[in-house]
């Protein structure tokens, strides 16, 4: 009960910071946008996967549904030349399916000094190298599920570093963020109060902006913890001890603190005149693998082709594609030569499930991580599970590939994933279940209307893994400055 008194709180606050800084700033430049769309939606049974994934827990799961987004933020003036600014945003969303529902999305404030960043509040957002407009999404967090409440300080976008003669730009995290409750699977009591989510990422990338060749490499960790001190009351472990060994991934009494998950990313891209190519991999880590390379088979490999020209509006009647993607995901290894407390029963991983949290890897019920990764209850209903699992399929491997285009004067895009499911380790399916999921999308821009979208997708799942469904979803967008 505090802790939703302390949220509500917490976001009426935001929400009223937002507004009155909006409203005083308006007339001073034009960095205040709006975005708005309403959707309507129907299908032959629940959402199709590639209608609901990846989209911060915004789209109902029924199949049926009219929804409605609306938003206004306040941008960053990359023309102004003072050292201090601040942005901000917030996002409604307005669903209705057998009943109505409100939820935020983006209700955040920020303020950079310089490079670095400082957010308090809830903001959409991936982590990982990766294309982030096809992508099947990213392995630790992909923006499946709604944004957390959070506290962060960061560097958002690549900064050069001048003792590098500018060869050398770098990006960086750190937050803190609240999970909510959770049931204990392991541990002295049956449920704590609050959990937490940190986060930190490291990026690098050689070469410049005018460079044929640039070259990343990355690390992300994420790891959820709370409650220690409940779960284990023997231990006295209280809580800025419990985060000292969290954020470190230092043992404590031979075992790790928290659940962790993370990524080690590589890339590199190479840009011609016409096109440029952008090669990608994340490599998992978990608990205690990180120095291991255990699960060094298990990770995301993406490949990126994107035209670099703007083609002229004369031209935009032909079938032009702007940029294809091709990625294949296995996560069926999931070794583990250091088991937790060395015990056999270890050494087969279990990724986005915790011994601990019956929460796993997910907030509000939805997967932080790539979604191909599931919620138990989005399966299909005869398939195995286990009650106390987040997931009871985590060892997948999966073909997926897409494309952006124009034809007529029309965006589209298409998605298409195939997927062969084996279940988990501790319960694994009777045999592979094969999955197909596809996803076409025309958007129709009429400038003459202020920029109006008319947007139209049609999706459907196929396989054993998913119930079947085929379903359609309409709607309007807009989005704009306000003067």
């Amino acid at each position: 009960m505090r802790y939703s008194c302390f949220l509500k709180l917490f976001y009426f606050c935001l929400f009223s910071a937002i507004i009155f800084n909006a409203k005083n700033s308006l007339a001073q430049d034009s960095t205040l946008r709006y975005n708005a769309a309403v959707l309507l939606a129907g299908s032959t049974g629940k959402t199709p996967f590639w209608i609901r994934a990846n989209q911060n827990a915004t789209i109902p799961l029924n199949g049926n549904f009219v929804s409605g987004h609306w938003g206004i933020y306040k941008i960053y003036n990359n023309n102004n030349p003072r050292i201090f600014q601040w942005s901000g945003g917030a996002e409604v969303v307005t669903n209705y399916e057998q009943s109505g529902k409100v939820i935020f999305t983006d209700l955040y404030i920020a303020g950079k000094i310089g490079p670095i960043e400082f957010l308090a509040g809830q903001k959409k957002g991936v982590m990982g190298l990766m294309d982030t407009t096809l992508t099947s999404g990213s392995l630790s967090f992909s923006g499946n599920a709604r944004p957390f409440p959070q506290i962060k300080i960061s560097v958002p976008r690549f900064f050069p570093l001048a003792f590098t003669n500018y060869l050398v730009s770098l990006k960086f995290s750190y937050s803190d963020g609240l999970l909510g409750g959770s049931d204990i699977n392991y541990g002295s009591i049956h449920h704590v109060p609050l959990t937490y989510l940190h986060q930190k990422s490291l990026y690098f990338k050689v070469g410049m902006p005018n460079n044929n060749l640039n070259i990343y490499a990355g690390i992300n960790h994420q790891v959820i913890w709370g409650g220690e001190n409940k779960i284990s009351p023997s231990y006295d472990l209280i809580s800025s001890k419990a985060y000292w060994h969290a954020i470190t991934g230092k043992t404590f009494n031979y075992r790790k603190i928290g659940n962790h998950f993370g990524t080690i990313d590589l890339g590199t891209e190479w840009k011609n005149s016409n096109w440029s190519y952008f090669l990608y991999r994340q490599n998992i880590y978990e608990t205690g693998s990180l120095f291991q390379l255990t699960h060094f088979q298990d990770g995301l490999n993406g490949l990126r082709i994107k035209r670099n020209k703007v083609v002229s509006n004369q031209k935009y009647t032909n079938f032009i594609i702007r940029s294809l993607l091709f990625e294949f995901i296995n996560t069926k290894n999931q070794i583990n030569n250091s088991p937790l407390s060395g015990l056999a029963i270890f050494e087969k991983g279990n990724y986005f499930n915790s011994y601990i949290y019956s929460n796993g890897w997910a907030y509000r019920g939805r997967g932080l991580g790539t979604p191909l990764i599931t919620e138990k209850n989005l399966s299909d209903k005869n398939l195995p599970e286990v009650a106390t699992q987040f997931t009871n399929n985590n060892r997948i491997t999966t073909f997926h590939t897409g494309f952006e285009a124009t034809w007529l004067n029309t965006s589209l895009t298409f998605k298409g994933t195939y997927s062969s499911n084996f279940g988990t380790y501790l319960r694994p399916f009777n045999n592979n279940k094969k999955q197909l999921s596809v996803l076409i999308t025309a958007e129709k821009n009429i400038k003459k209307w202020n920029n109006l979208s008319f947007i139209t997708s049609i999706s459907s799942d196929s396989g054993s893994l998913y119930p079947n469904s085929m379903g359609i979803l309409v709607g309007i967008r807009k989005n704009g400055f306000l003067n």
